[in-house]
């Protein structure tokens, strides 16, 4: 029998942990021999992790568990006067940090248990951060390149107000971010209607999404943070001898070849960035087929080809074809930054990289990285490299509650100091800086970009350290490494505070 609150709370569209639910896109038991599910995916990871980590079982199912979802049906009246009704979706896997944290997804397969897992995925990345956040994630399942931007405009605003009735977004509650299928623009529509409903009574309003534009208090980096804590965090691998000579290359990111599978906003800036690092983009995966150049794809006309034609598939420079077949030719570093489950055990045999990035959500399967580290090729794990949006996201939140940017008090006094030194070393040693010219910049004090920039590298070098010594320490995989390090952090939160009411 269910409690008169968890009826009501069910009622309301909110299932507590406690609560038994069976919503319509619960998933059929597996077939023998059937991956298991993404979700299921997860509670295996944490299970192994778990049991490594020492933690009891009773705790351990605590903390794999989602603490809270939300479903809800969005009425929408299309542009043609007819009326749809959309589900979305919000979790928040854990609430032993507040405010959760995690990004909006569009998407018109996404599900309930999909939402759960991504939650549980963040609540993971932060941990191993060292950010004060738990773990959510939300989404609508609709495929946007099929609603006008009105229609999406008032799905979002809808969306953001059930949010804020059933208490599910806040500065302190849970911020949500930008995702698969959003961008910046949806992020300032729900910063706007959230601080129609709650502006006045909440000085930390604008605090209640991250990802916004500059103009709504959005903060410099945060479009490219996930592939540049994704560049800075792998740097720490290609740059180590010891790992590299384990896989047959030489060091740094010079003369590597890589392959990209997914081209949108992170997979482009990733390439642009590696490219610039001297490694050689030789081919790109998409939806809508692959392209291979062993020459070198410019990730710039690329992307300019692709935003004008829609499609990578006809793009003259290299050969083209219709699947995915790109995916499997030789190179020094793949890179998935599309969706979760690319790689998996019907195709992970074919795979034939050397170094393995994940810059997506969940891109491998279990099962595949079984086979993929039988046959030698290194992981470097989601849940350790691909939190720089989470990272950043951290600063904008900061930035918006402590209502001034990074660096505003301290950039003039720095610039100071540094032209009272210029000035001691001129007089000490009898050269003439040329301030005006091509030493300018040596006064230069930081911009916001500078200060995000340098603070992202710091906590990904720091996560990467910290996740190595504990993979090390307990003879296991690196993904495993992450998870023991962000489950023991997670049980010591709940042991120094206790459980929640």
């Amino acid at each position: 029998m269910l409690s008169k609150f968890s009826k009501l709370a069910t009622y309301r569209g909110i299932v507590p942990v406690w609560t038994k639910y069976n919503f319509s896109e619960a998933a059929p038991p597996l077939n023998d021999g059937e991956e298991p599910r993404f979700l299921e995916m997860l509670h295996q990871f944490f299970d192994e992790a778990g049991e490594l980590a020492n933690i009891p079982k009773d705790k351990l199912e605590l903390y794999k568990q989602c603490d809270m979802v939300l479903k809800v049906r969005l009425p929408l009246i299309r542009d043609n006067g007819k009326i749809e009704f959309i589900p979305a979706y919000r979790a928040q896997h854990k609430r032993h940090r507040l405010p959760t944290k995690g990004g909006i997804r569009f998407n018109e397969s996404i599900n309930l248990q999909e939402m759960e897992g991504l939650a549980a995925l963040n609540t993971i990345k932060c941990a191993v951060c060292d950010l004060p956040f738990g773990g959510s994630k939300g989404g609508i399942a609709i495929n946007p390149r099929k609603y006008s931007p009105r229609e999406i405009e008032d799905l979002t605003r809808r969306y953001t107000l059930e949010l804020a009735k059933k208490n599910f977004i806040g500065a302190a509650i849970d911020v949500p971010g930008p995702d698969f299928g959003t961008s910046a623009r949806e992020m300032a529509w729900m910063k706007d209607t959230y601080m129609a409903i709650q502006g006045h009574t909440d000085i930390n309003a604008l605090a209640c999404v991250t990802g916004k534009p500059i103009s709504q208090g959005g903060i410099h980096g945060r479009s490219e943070a996930t592939s540049l804590g994704v560049f800075y965090a792998a740097r720490e691998f290609i740059e180590d001898k010891e790992f590299m000579d384990k896989l047959g290359l030489t060091t740094g990111y010079k003369g590597k070849t890589f392959i990209l599978q997914g081209f949108g906003k992170v997979g482009y800036a990733i390439a642009k960035k590696m490219v610039s690092a001297g490694a050689k983009l030789i081919g790109v995966v998409e939806a809508d087929g692959s392209l291979y150049n062993e020459h070198g794809i410019d990730p710039d006309k690329l992307y300019r080809y692709r935003t004008l034609k829609q499609t990578i598939a006809s793009y003259p420079i290299g050969d083209a074809f219709s699947d995915d077949r790109v995916m499997y030719m030789k190179c020094d570093i793949l890179i998935p930054a599309a969706l979760e489950k690319a790689i998996h055990k019907d195709n992970a045999d074919k795979i034939q990289c050397k170094l393995l990035i994940e810059a997506s959500y969940g891109p491998t399967t279990y099962l595949a990285e079984q086979i993929l580290l039988k046959k030698g090729i290194a992981i470097l794990p989601d849940v350790l490299v691909a939190g720089g949006g989470l990272v950043v996201s951290y600063f904008e939140w900061l930035k918006n509650i402590d209502h001034r940017r990074p660096g505003r008090l301290g950039k003039r006094w720095e610039e100071k100091a540094k032209l009272n030194l210029i000035k001691l070393i001129e007089s000490k040693v009898g050269i003439k800086f040329d301030l005006q010219g091509k030493h300018a910049e040596l006064l230069k004090g930081p911009e916001e970009i500078d200060i995000v920039e340098s603070a992202l590298e710091d906590v990904m070098a720091n996560a990467v350290k910290t996740v190595r010594k504990t993979a090390a320490e307990n003879n296991t995989s690196l993904r495993l490494g992450a998870y023991i390090d962000a489950i023991r952090k997670i049980h010591r939160c709940y042991e120094d505070a206790g459980l929640t009411i």
